[in-house]
Parts: C-alpha cells; structure tokens; sequence
C-alpha cells in the first residue's frame, strides 16, 4: 500500500509578524524546543474521510556564525489527532529513539524591517537505505534488500500502531520519505515562528491484519496557514519527558474538550 501526501511551499494566506529592526541579527545559540504542525486529509480502510493533525515535537540546539544556523535535533515524539473516533494512530517510541537526524542549515536575513528565517529543504529515508535517497522507489515489501529494522523491534522498516473501532489493534511496517523546509520570522530572541513545506512519501511493507493493506489515501491540507512550525528557546528541565506532559502549555494550544 502507497501512500504520497505533497504540498507545495506557500506563504500565500498566512501572515507573519516579526522583529521589526533588529540592526543587528539576533544571537539564536543555545538550546531550543520546536514544534511541527501537519495537517492532512485521509481515507481510511473501513472509517471513510477523517482529518489527521500531526504534532512533531523535537528538541533543537541551535549554532549560529553571523548569519548561519546549524541546527541539530532530538525528536521526541509524535501525537496524532484523528477527527473520526473510529481510528488512532500511533508512533511508538521506539520509533522516535531511532531518528538521528543530520545536522540542519538555515540563514537570517534582514527583510522589510524582520529578521527572516529559513531553513532549506532536509530530507529524511525512514526504514531503509536508498542509493539514491531523493529519486529511488521506496521498496514495497519486507524482503527488499534495502529494508532495515530501524527501530530494532524485530520487523521491518518502521513500526506504526493502529486501532480501529476501538476494536482491532494491529501494526503496519512502513518505510518513508520525508522532506520539509521551514521559513519564518524571529519574533523574539526566544521565538521563532513560520510555515512549514513539505512532501512525504510512506509505503506499508507487511501489517498484523490484512485489513490495513487495502489501501488508503491522504492528501495535505489545502489551507497553508495550517501547516506551521513554532519554536521556543528551551529552558533547562524542558527534557523530552516533561515536554510529553506540558508540551500543549508550553506551545500555547488548549486541550480538547469534547467529550
């Protein structure tokens, strides 16, 4: 099963308040905690049409030269929101341990009174090793010879939790292909904010229940406002377990209080 979401980078709607005279460019070394909107839309085997939120929360230390940023992450995990109760998923964390992510480069840049920041495209293979990692098919079965066990649970690729109806509670084996770029504005010398773009690419090699290699689809939120990036100079018990429990304060969303 072949799953390809895509979305174009755009500021096209969206609208970025930033540092208005800086002179100098802000000093952004140290550490950092950073969270990562992906809105989708998705049909799921047996549920139908469900709204799926993203929330990617990694820890960041930040090097600066000038106008140079290298930017290195620790991912903590990931929260998945479903619009329908009928399905959830989840990325163990086991999963998250196993990224090891290569260091990122971004630039500042003085622009109509802001600070810009931007972040060039980074691009990330999950459960396989690809020759070519930005052109290659990604394999579509366990016994591909590039498929590893990156998080080292005894399964190929990438192992996903999946429930459905509250019901059937399975895993699928995924390998993936994910490339984002980040441009945003300095807010404050303890807040950077913007808009995410991005594609990813995910294929389902095997799963527990054969109701999941049906085959789904999802496409990204049209609405490029939604699909955005936040972050934070960290303080120092901001570990990635105590993000696990505060991460929503910090971030400044609300918890839902639908029943």
């Amino acid at each position: 099963m072949r799953i390809r979401r895509t979305l174009l980078w755009t500021v096209a709607g969206a609208v970025l308040v930033g540092v208005a005279g800086w002179g100098v460019l802000p000093e952004l070394s140290g550490d950092w905690v950073m969270l990562q909107v992906y809105p989708r839309i998705a049909e799921l085997p047996l549920v139908g049409e469900s709204t799926q939120t993203s929330y990617v929360v990694q820890r960041v230390t930040v090097e600066q030269e000038e106008a140079a940023l290298v930017m290195t992450d620790e991912y903590c995990f990931t929260v998945i929101e479903e619009s329908s109760a009928l399905a959830t998923t989840q990325i163990p964390d086991e999963f998250m341990r196993s990224l090891r992510p290569q260091p990122r480069a971004a630039t500042l840049r003085e622009e109509g009174g802001e600070t810009v920041f931007e972040q060039a495209p980074y691009l990330e293979i999950r459960g396989a090793i690809l020759e070519n990692p930005e052109t290659d098919d990604l394999p579509t079965v366990p016994e591909d010879a590039r498929v590893i066990d990156q998080d080292e649970d005894g399964f190929p690729g990438m192992t996903v939790n999946v429930n459905i109806f509250g019901l059937l509670e399975a895993q699928i084996y995924v390998v993936q292909r994910v490339q984002y770029q980040l441009r945003g504005v300095v807010v404050s010398a303890d807040r950077i904010e913007g808009l995410i773009g991005w594609t990813d690419e995910q294929n389902v090699l095997d799963a527990t229940s054969p109701l999941l290699l049906a085959g789904a689809e999802s496409v990204a939120d049209p609405d490029p406002a939604k699909h955005l990036f936040v972050m934070l100079r960290a303080e120092e018990d901001w570990t990635c377990a105590w993000l696990a429990e505060n991460w929503r304060q910090v971030f400044g969303l609300e918890e839902d209080d639908e029943a």
